[in-house]
């Protein structure tokens, strides 16, 4: 097994537990890392994931990324990250989410083993990226690229996920590349209500290209002063939007590997983000 690949996707793999009603209907793998490296590997790049889940999770949680050959560098962990999406009603969108454990945060060291063109970094919670991390990952790869929203995510004493600063934002995110929010999390993150605006804030901590998502409404990607505006592509039919912010970046990586144009970039990945919209579970194959 080589310990160079295109891109390295560091995330907890979830136990997402869904119930209606009180009832549990179903038990399944989710997480950045798990939509985001089975889209990479669909695209056809060489991934690597690095992620932690207690030992009784393991086999269950990552049988897809296995029979996929994705190369999973996993440590054990005293708990699984597990989120639950708890529905009162037939209504899918009456939704309340609880993080029932999590899973223990990524360390410098766990990163050593592992060399790629683009780390891809998945946090789910403000809790899973230690301080050390960022400064070892940078020597291990050419682009970082951050999907914002899980250190913006403080989950309470109860379980309840809720949104607050991230209070490190500009030591972690000096290390970054590529980052990639949406409108909720842009506002937040740079204290701007226009997100042209946002973008730009956030550009001026780091980044070098920041991808700010609306879903239906298309996105919009800063580099260097420059905004490119990046339509929605409607879907056939709207199946499943779970995971389809974080394929939106594995398509964006995808195709930032072989363009430096970014609007064509961002186009492309607008495309692959609707094509798994109108499917279940990740986007598992891709035809142009």
């Amino acid at each position: 097994m080589t310990n160079m690949f295109d891109v390295c996707v560091i995330g907890h793999i979830t136990k997402d537990i869904i119930r209606v009603n009180g009832e549990v209907k179903k038990e399944q793998p989710g997480g950045t890392a798990y939509y985001t490296s089975i889209a990479l590997n669909s695209l056809g790049l060489q991934v690597a994931v690095i992620t932690k889940t207690s030992g009784k999770d393991r086999d269950n949680l990552l049988a897809e990324l296995d029979d996929r050959g994705i190369a999973v560098f996993w440590q054990e962990s005293p708990e699984t990250t597990v989120f639950e999406n708890i529905y009162q009603s037939a209504n899918l969108d009456d939704r309340l989410q609880r993080v029932g454990a999590i899973a223990a945060p990524f360390t410098a060291a766990d990163v050593a083993a592992v060399n790629a063109k683009f780390f891809h970094i998945g946090a789910l919670t403000n809790q899973d990226i230690a301080p050390d991390f960022w400064a070892a990952a940078s020597q291990k790869c050419h682009y970082m690229c951050l999907d914002g929203q899980g250190f913006l995510r403080q989950v309470t004493d109860t379980g309840e996920v809720v949104n607050v600063p991230w209070v490190d934002k500009q030591a972690g995110l000096s290390y970054i590349d590529i980052l990639k929010v949406d409108r909720k999390e842009a506002r937040l993150l740079s204290g701007e209500q226009n997100h042209e605006t946002a973008a730009v804030v956030l550009g001026s901590y780091g980044p070098k290209e920041v991808l700010v998502t609306a879903a239906s409404k298309g996105s919009l990607v800063y580099h260097q002063g420059k905004f490119y505006q990046i339509p929605a592509f409607p879907p056939q039919q709207t199946i499943d939007p779970t995971g389809c912010g974080d394929t939106y970046v594995a398509g964006y990586i995808y195709q930032r590997i072989r363009s430096s144009d970014l609007e064509q970039v961002g186009r492309f990945a607008a495309q692959v983000a609707t094509r798994k919209l109108e499917n279940f579970g990740p986007l598992t194959a891709w035809v142009p």
